[in-house]
């Protein structure tokens, strides 16, 4: 792989994530991990 790697949020559905996953990317899907997420704290996840 390209060593890509995805940060889901909430508003992503599922059936993504298992396709990305499936295929071998590395993908954290926040509904996971937590309720409810912040933007704010998403988009510093995601940059680090």
């Amino acid at each position: 792989m390209s060593g890509l790697r995805f940060l889901a949020d909430e508003s992503c559905d599922f059936i993504v994530v298992r396709a990305l996953r499936a295929e071998g990317y590395e993908v954290l899907a926040v509904s996971e991990y937590m309720q409810r997420s912040v933007d704010s704290e998403l988009l510093e996840q995601a940059y680090r």
